[in-house]
């Protein structure tokens, strides 16, 4: 019987298995370096990168190796693929790998069907030319050896099981090294650091990170980030009595709008006309330079940071994570001094994101939501009403009363949906029709941007009229930056393309006015708003910064930045309001 199994071993050939392994570790090298393509390649120089990927590659081909179950492991290959090629493209988009807690979301990709096509990339076709040769070069090179079975013996055994602990050993090492596997992952949150995480850890080490973060304990170190922030938060001074407080606010969140395009006259045609002119009031006080900080949750964490001052979770989205929180919101801080009824606008379902909840945690009164909405000028895959009549309609619902009716103080935020990623404004729609020879994402992103703003003009000229205006406050900003991984190559070609993710601060009707040309945080906005509205007498200041101290630091150069997003996710993770 012995002589039986050495012969069987003998006939066989290993090389097919370890030819698969070769597969499974040019799959995920190719995703290191199509990842490090859209982000920064710094990571590729990092030990990490190199051990962990080899450790990840072993281990994922162990039907090859130890039983060459050769069906088993072309099956393998194919789901890690295409799991590598879902992370590639969301990372396209959001710069981060897809969260542990959203894989149970993959029915909200039904309303981002166009953004998930516009985040492929032919040389995504990679992972497909890789699996075929999997399927192929063992065979071609084994001939007949390839239909035999292959029975390792004590030797390749033990000789794979030292490959695992000599490069276990060695990733233990460099994460001892570098603090520890946790520390390491925190201290990389960082603008240079922060998307090389993802290839140092691979995907396994980056859900293992999301788990162990999404049920934490409320530790020392977790409390003493808070009391750290605690202490270095400066008091929200008022305003001069002289210059008036206002009792209204409109924030209209502009979907993927940036501060690039406003003042833009390309073709002899200003992109941004209603825009402009609402810039150059005397009473508008403008920020062009708000730096993006949503995080996974993109248009929802824009609310989390405009309409609560928080910075969003870590590794998490927090209307899913943490919905059911009790948010303190500039709305509220409205009602609570100004008696103030509270509005969302919106034109998606209150399922997407978790809106609903989102705005019963935000104590927001009405929700008005894609149903209450005409069908008109629809826009997108998901045909969803555009920015032009979903303004119209708005002021058709105020001027009936249903929304905001005279002599009543109010908080009215209204989203918009016509700039989500790829821009796409059919041509019936299109006022702006430009004539260059631009790529087609920036042509449509420009052409977006004017939709918007003659959206914009239409409630604007309507407020206007209204006899609550000089009370009111009305501010225009972008949720997050839009170009994502196209801005390097649209910045390079086009000088008037921002380098930097930056989305405009419009408030117009202010009780401060001029430009201000600083790089602020999008956190920054809350405490901001505070001042303007009078409402400093609000418990909650937020994590940011009023732009208006005079001691006001730059995200870019504010050593608590850290420090800030620990203790805001601490703080919403552990319900610490």
């Amino acid at each position: 019987m012995n002589q039986s199994l050495k012969s069987t071993s003998e006939k066989s050939n290993p090389k097919a298995a370890w030819l698969q392994w070769a597969a499974m570790l040019s799959m995920i090298l190719y995703f290191d370096i199509m990842w490090c393509y859209d982000t920064t390649f710094t990571s590729m120089g990092m030990p990490l990168t190199w051990v962990n990927a080899m450790l990840l590659s072993l281990l994922l081909s162990i039907p090859a190796l130890l039983f060459h179950a050769r069906t088993v492991q072309l099956v393998l290959l194919a789901a890690v693929g295409i799991w590598l090629e879902c992370n590639l493209m969301y990372c396209r988009t959001y710069f981060s790998h897809i969260p542990l807690g959203s894989y149970a979301l993959a029915s909200n990709l039904s309303d981002f069907g166009n953004s998930v096509i516009d985040s492929l990339r032919w040389r995504d076709l990679g992972f497909l030319g890789i699996f075929i040769a999997a399927m192929l070069i063992p065979r071609a090179s084994n001939g007949k050896e390839w239909r035999k079975r292959y029975i390792p013996n004590p030797t390749t055994v033990w000789g794979y099981l030292a490959w695992i602990g000599f490069l276990t050993l060695a990733s233990v090492t460099l994460f001892w090294q570098k603090g520890g596997y946790i520390t390491h992952w925190q201290n990389m949150y960082t603008a240079n650091f922060f998307t090389t995480r993802v290839p140092q850890y691979t995907l396994v080490g980056a859900l293992a990170y999301d788990y162990i973060n999404t049920a934490p304990t409320l530790t020392y170190e977790r409390k003493q980030a808070v009391e750290k922030w605690q202490a270095a938060q400066k008091p929200l001074t008022a305003l001069p009595d002289s210059l008036g407080h206002r009792n209204n606010l409109v924030l209209i969140l502009c979907e993927s709008l940036e501060s690039w395009p406003i003042g833009l006259t390309l073709e002899g045609k200003e992109i941004t006309p209603n825009l402009n002119r609402i810039v150059a009031d005397s009473s508008t006080l403008y920020a062009p330079n708000v730096l993006t900080q949503v995080g996974a949750g993109r248009s929802i964490d824009a609310q989390l940071l405009y309409n609560a001052g928080m910075l969003p979770l870590e590794n998490d989205v927090y209307s899913f994570a943490c919905p059911e929180r009790n948010y303190h919101t500039i709305n509220q801080a409205m009602r609570q001094l100004r008696d103030a009824r509270s509005y969302i606008l919106t034109p998606d379902k209150p399922v997407v994101w978790n809106q609903q909840l989102v705005a019963q945690s935000f104590g927001i009164d009405t929700l008005v939501a894609r149903e209450c909405w005409r069908k008109e000028e629809m826009i997108g895959v998901r045909k969803k009403i555009g920015d032009r009549p979903l303004m119209r309609q708005i002021v058709e619902k105020m001027e009936s009363g249903e929304v905001w009716p005279c002599g009543e103080n109010a908080f009215v935020q209204v989203v918009t949906y016509s700039g989500h990623n790829p821009f796409p404004i059919p041509e019936e729609y299109d006022n702006l029709k430009l004539q260059g020879d631009y790529p087609e994402l920036l042509n449509n992103y420009v052409t977006c941007a004017h939709y918007t703003d003659e959206a914009i003009g239409i409630l604007m000229n309507y407020l206007k009229t209204r006899p609550e205006w000089p009370e009111t406050l009305v501010v225009i900003v972008g949720d997050h930056e839009g170009l994502a991984a196209y801005r390097p190559e649209f910045a390079k070609n086009y000088d008037w393309v921002a380098k930097r993710p930056f989305t405009p601060l419009i408030i117009a009707n202010s009780p401060m006015a001029g430009e201000n040309d600083k790089v602020i945080g999008q956190v920054d906005v809350y405490p901001t708003l505070l001042q303007l509205m009078g409402l400093t007498d609000y418990s909650w200041h937020g994590i940011g910064q009023s732009i208006l101290q005079r001691d006001y630091t730059s995200p870019d150069q504010d050593s608590l930045m850290q420090v800030r997003s620990r203790a805001s996710d601490t703080i919403i993770r552990f319900n610490l309001f």
